[in-house]
Order: C-alpha cells, then sequence, then structure tokens
C-alpha cells in the first residue's frame, strides 16, 4: 500500500494540471466572456435555422435583450464556430432603404453596461460575410456599440469595409484604434477593445488561418463615458429608443459570445 502512494500524487498532480484538457486551444473570446456580467452566448437559443426574438443574459446582469427590426427582416440561431449556438443577422441585399434587425439590450436594474470612467472591456465572436456594404443604407458593420457618433458617451467596434476598429468616446476627448488591414469574410474570429487609462487597445484573433489578427493600440484621454440610458446594441445601430435608424450599419454575418465587463 505504501509503494502505491507517490503513483496517486502523480496522477492527482496531473489531474489538477488539466493534461489534455485546458484553455489553450479555447478561443479567446469563450475563455473572457463567462467573466462578464453581460454575456451572451446564445445557448439559450431555440432550433437552428428558427428566428430569435429575445436572448437571455448568461452573466449576473439584469439586461434584457430583444430583437429589433424593420421591412421585415429577421435574426435566426445559427450554429456557432465551437459547434454551439449563434444568431445570423440580414444579408447585404443593396437596396435603397434596407432592412434591418438589431439585438438591443437595456439594463432593468444597476449599472453594469456603465462603464463611467472605469476601464472596460467588450468584445465579440463573428463571422463576417462575403458581402457586406456598398449602399448608403447599409454601408458599414457595427457589431457592438453603445451611443452614436453625436451621443456625449460612445463605446464601439465595427467593421468597415472588413477592417475592425473601436472608438471610445467620453467626458474628456475620444479615442480610435484601427487594425492594419481586413478580415476574411467566411473566417471566425474574435475581437475584443479594452480601454485602460488613456490606453485604447484593439485585439482580433482568428479562430483558424484568418488572415488579418493582430494586436493595436492608441492612447488619448477619454474620461467617463457616460450612456444617459441609451441601449446596448449588437448588429447595427438605433435611436435612442431601440429603434434601427435609416442607415443602421447592419452586421451581415453571424455573431457569438458577445460580452461586456467593466474592470
Amino acid at each position: 500500500m505504501v509503494r502505491l502512494v507517490p503513483t496517486l500524487i502523480v496522477l492527482a498532480l496531473l489531474g489538477l494540471s488539466g493534461c489534455g484538457g485546458g484553455d489553450e486551444d479555447t478561443p479567446p473570446a469563450h475563455r473572457a466572456a463567462p467573466k462578464a456580467p453581460f454575456m451572451l452566448d446564445f445557448e439559450s437559443m431555440p432550433t437552428v435555422g428558427d428566428d430569435v426574438s429575445t436572448v437571455s443574459n448568461a452573466g449576473s446582469a439584469d439586461v434584457k435583450v430583444e430583437v429589433r427590426s424593420t421591412g421585415g427582416a429577421s435574426v435566426q440561431a445559427v450554429e456557432g464556430p465551437d459547434g454551439g449556438h449563434a444568431v445570423r443577422f440580414p444579408a447585404y441585399t443593396g437596396a435603397a432603404a434596407a432592412p434591418a434587425a438589431v439585438l438591443v439590450a437595456t439594463e432593468q436594474g444597476g449599472d453594469a453596461l456603465d462603464p463611467g470612467a472605469d476601464g472596460f472591456t467588450f468584445g465579440a465572436s463573428f463571422q463576417l460575410d462575403e458581402k457586406s456594404s456598398g449602399s448608403e443604407a447599409d454601408n458599414g458593420d457595427n457589431l457592438v456599440q453603445r451611443g452614436t457618433f453625436d451621443s456625449p458617451g460612445q463605446l464601439k467596434i465595427q467593421l468597415d469595409h472588413d477592417v475592425p476598429s473601436c472608438r471610445v468616446k467620453g467626458d474628456a476627448g475620444e479615442a480610435f484604434v484601427k487594425a492594419d488591414g481586413p478580415v476574411d469574410p467566411g473566417a471566425w474570429y474574435s475581437v475584443t477593445c479594452e480601454r485602460k487609462g488613456s490606453d485604447l487597445e484593439l485585439t482580433v484573433k482568428a479562430y483558424d488561418d484568418g488572415a488579418g489578427g493582430g494586436t493595436w493600440h492608441t492612447s488619448a484621454p477619454t474620461g467617463d463615458v457616460a450612456m444617459d440610458d441609451l441601449p446596448l446594441t449588437i448588429g447595427g445601430k438605433t435611436g435612442p429608443d431601440g429603434t434601427p435608424v435609416a442607415s443602421p450599419d447592419q452586421f451581415n454575418g453571424a455573431v457569438d459570445d458577445v460580452f461586456f465587463r467593466v474592470g
């Protein structure tokens, strides 16, 4: 019996080290997002192919998430990059008044989506369609945002012309950071934007062999990011009431693991 003890200790240590089952192969958004009070992993979605009307927040914040649309557009449940669920937004149509569908998140209590002067990180995983812009009504791909360009405060990740960028605006000014080049449509990526003091960092990582990954920084004071009860939106731009605007910069593609974390 005594001679078995070293063997048992070695086996226990191997189990604690996570041999063969660690996070090394887990996409970065999946590792970061579950710790966030606001986290949309879409695993409670209906059957793949069905339309989505509401989404449950997998985090701890009291947030209501629902689909707002115009022109008969819809958001559908699809298979995500890890075999789970994701959501697909409307395809690009080129129409002068393009249909739009956006996920709109509104806090029901608390301030989990209000960074103020604190540091914060937000992001998502995404797969961009081959064609995603070209008309005045749909000439960009807004992924995650709260506030608009003219709002007192804004935080935003977009993929205009397939190039990821992030903008943060507060009462002390704005900071904008942009990737060096485009991502590959059809490939899955994770993208995060983090504000730490005056530093704004954009990180793009491919799940497989997609081009365009990297990390970029800019430095500029942004101060207090006041949201004034504006909704947080995924997949496009809305007005203060959560209704998609005439040119919503509809995201054309699939989205998974949306998260927002203060601190």
